[in-house]
């Protein structure tokens, strides 16, 4: 386990002075709480970013957490949404699935009513598409090429799908 780090502030400029491994006391300072990241990064302004002569504050240390703590928070984020991704993928594939399905069943079942009526499955499924308009529109009774009335093409389905 790391030994904790505790950095001297001046009370009245905010300098960080100085750290240590224990709690001191002092009237002129404040010892504030550190990481071993957060002494490297302000060692690293003092050495790399500062003009010579410059230290750190506590404003600069205080900077970095809310930086760290934004970083932090993105990555939460980032994971919260990579999970909704992930779940809206599998509701994706299991729609494509489900309709997958579905046409299967449509081209069993166009398969099986147009040899039975002796007509391609697109006649057959125009022809359909063509008797459930007509019944939308409410213009009698639709007959098939064949002479079937609409309820036996129905019956036909239900019982095609059934037997499945």
């Amino acid at each position: 386990m790391a030994k904790t780090i505790y950095l001297e502030i001046d009370r009245s400029n905010g300098a960080i002075l100085s750290f240590d491994y224990e709690k001191l006391q002092s009237k002129t300072s404040e010892f504030v709480e550190a990481t071993e990241a957060e002494l490297s990064y302000l060692n690293h302004l003092e050495d790399n970013v500062f003009e010579a002569g410059m230290v750190a504050t506590l404003s600069d240390l205080q900077a970095y957490r809310a930086r760290v703590k934004k970083i932090e928070q993105l990555k939460f984020d980032v994971a919260q949404i990579q999970g909704k991704i992930a779940r809206a993928k599998i509701a994706a594939s299991q729609t494509e699935a489900k309709l997958d399905a579905v046409l299967a069943k449509k081209d069993a079942l166009l398969s099986a009513g147009s040899a039975k009526h002796g007509v391609t499955p697109a006649e057959y499924e125009a022809e359909c598409i063509a008797q459930y308009k007509a019944s939308q529109a409410g213009t009698g009774t639709p007959q098939t090429k064949s002479g079937s009335v609409r309820s036996e093409v129905l019956k036909q389905m239900q019982k095609h799908f059934t037997t499945k």
